[in-house]
């Protein structure tokens, strides 16, 4: 994720234009730090609030002219009681169209009237051709400047002014055509000719440029850089390939984009995966489904996943925190414009259906929560109004576009429904054949939401999942060793490493099937004999969605359920 081109030497801002006016090059987040060796040209947002040169008054309205979203994040703007307003123009020689130009000019004039002592913040890449045509428009339309006068006005303001010939000459074909003495513009800055080296040649056009990629720690992404991650294959596939038409995000500039996106989303501010993380129901915590009211729902066999919805573009995160990009899955609003900034917690499944008396797979995303709809936190929001945001603004939304012919069913590469949750009572019923054979997908346990709780990122200790005692299990790092003993044959034995210790939890005698998954993460199931007591673990699978092992808690919590098991019988008891 490469600087802007030529962007380090361009200054940061102007000064005040008409009073207005404040125009500066694109602020940049930290995560662009590391790649400018002096301070002082570091530019955050937070600097253009504080800026000397605007005297004291306030910026109230931003105007961001990028056509990119990879340069800051607008919480940077907003947190500052400030409007964010994305106007997406292409940039390179190509000048605002005159409906882009209008836009501009009602947006100022509304924001204007309503607070007159406010500031109007505007930027591009660098803060110059595309900024100060615009505001150049607006000085010559609503300001009733001349516009030679208009153009003077910026370039005394932000340096040298506009110094691409065309933006002028389409300013004076659009709004003065008659005049022949037109204004040529100055001579290209020192800090646009040059090319820094180890910059990209990013172009802004929305696509981070791959010339100088940030390296991921291993094949699979993870960000802990914790030495007991799983290696193995570096290439990871949605669905473990299941489902076709998704591919994983190979630009690493624009994955690490996307991961701070849905961590600053989420407002979590550790490694790795930010979703919720649900604790294991045990006889020490039962108790908590008394004290509080809860819902149930059942713990889907299939994958979770983040996913990421914003103006078209679906992206999907793993517990690896591993992108992966949805091509041919709609979500739209109300009015049929596409949905902005939503963020969901889902489980993808494919499901069992029949279709002209043939049994067929059907890849299922199920959403079970939300973090954030159409550029609102919802996060705060108790549970039952989270839930019912799923339904009437993501669903039916798209059931209605269904209807009306807006989308098609079979330009979809997955169908997408809302997972039931029922009131607690229902627990006995969610055993019964009848509503396993509706499923359609293996069931492996029961989830309890508290109904008023707020989503919280990592571990949630009253969220509870439950699973069948001969299903309760931990996810290890397996290493397999050789040993030998004097006067004895070789022995191969699988060591079961957690996180949060050094030596293995457990062992287990690696046989010729279990050998191929040297340094892999794999589940296993502790097996008990009649009295509770330990005998052995068995392993159950390779987790290919994970590269790292559950942590020594949860793994001592998990074996407190299999030594202690909360049956059926008494979960509904």
């Amino acid at each position: 994720m490469g600087l802007p081109d030529r962007w380090l030497h361009c200054p940061k801002t102007g000064t005040l234009i008409n009073n207005l006016f404040f125009p500066f090059k694109t602020p940049l987040c930290k995560m662009y730090d590391n790649q400018i060796a002096e301070r002082r040209y570091q530019f955050h947002p937070a600097e253009v609030f504080s800026h000397p040169h605007l005297h004291g008054k306030k910026i109230g309205l931003w105007i961001d002219l990028t056509n990119t979203d990879r340069y800051y994040f607008r919480e940077e703007v907003t947190e500052h009681e400030c409007i964010y307003h994305k106007m997406k123009m292409a940039g390179r020689g190509v000048s605002p169209t005159q409906e882009d130009t209008d836009n501009f000019i009602k947006l100022v004039q509304e924001f204007h009237k309503k607070y007159p002592d406010r500031v109007v913040g505007v930027h591009c890449t660098h803060g110059f051709n595309r900024t100060g045509f615009l505001i150049a428009a607006y000085l010559f339309q609503v300001e009733e400047y001349g516009l030679d006068a208009a153009i003077g006005e910026f370039a005394e303001n932000r340096q040298k002014g506009i110094y691409k010939q065309d933006y002028i000459d389409d300013l004076f074909a659009r709004y003065d055509p008659t005049e022949d003495d037109k204004i040529l513009a100055p001579e290209k800055p020192d800090w646009e000719r040059e090319m820094s080296i180890g910059m990209s040649t990013q172009i802004d056009n929305g696509r981070p440029s791959t010339s100088q990629q940030i390296p991921a720690t291993n094949g699979n992404n993870n960000q802990n850089g914790n030495q007991l991650s799983g290696g193995g294959d570096n290439s990871k596939l949605f669905m473990d390939g299941l489902i076709r038409g998704v591919k994983v995000c190979e630009d690493e500039g624009k994955k690490s984009m996307l991961q701070a996106k849905i961590k600053n989303l989420c407002k979590y501010n550790k490694q790795g995966f930010p979703g919720l993380q649900p604790v294991s129901l045990s006889r020490g915590n039962i108790n908590l489904l008394e004290q509080e009211s809860y819902m149930v729902s059942w713990k889907a066999d299939g994958m979770r996943y983040i996913i990421y919805i914003n103006d078209g573009d679906v992206y999907a995160f793993d517990r690896d925190n591993e992108v992966f990009e949805i091509e041919n899955l709609d979500f739209v609003t109300k009015n049929g414009a596409p949905l902005m900034e939503t963020l969901v917690d889902t489980e993808v499944i494919i499901d069992k259906v029949e279709i002209n008396g043939a049994m067929c797979d059907q890849p299922r995303m199920l959403i079970y929560d939300i973090m954030r709809f159409n550029s609102v936190n919802v996060m705060k929001e108790p549970f039952y109004k989270r839930f019912e945001i799923i339904k009437t603004e993501i669903i039916d939304m798209r059931t209605a576009a269904f209807k009306t012919g807006r989308l098609k069913h079979e330009n979809q590469i997955m169908s997408v429904r809302r997972k039931d949750f029922y009131d607690l009572e229902a627990t006995a019923k969610l055993f019964g054949p009848k509503f396993v054979q509706h499923v359609g997908h293996e069931i492996d346990g029961l989830i309890f939401q508290p109904k008023k709780t707020k989503y919280e990122t990592g571990r949630c200790d009253k969220v509870l999942k439950w699973k069948p005692p001969s299903h309760n299990s931990v996810d290890f790092l397996l290493k397999v060793e050789k040993k030998c003993k004097e006067g004895m044959l070789p022995e191969w034995i699988g060591y079961l490493f957690v996180q949060n210790l050094s030596d293995p939890f457990g062992t287990m005698k690696a046989t010729a099937t279990l050998k191929k998954y040297h340094n892999k993460i794999i589940e296993c199931t502790l097996l008990v004999d009649n009295q509770g007591r330990p005998k052995e673990w068995k392993f159950m699978r390779e987790r290919t969605d994970k590269s790292l092992p559950n942590g020594l808690r949860t793994a001592e919590n998990v074996v407190e359920t299999m030594v202690n098991p909360v049956t059926e019988t008494y979960l509904i008891e």
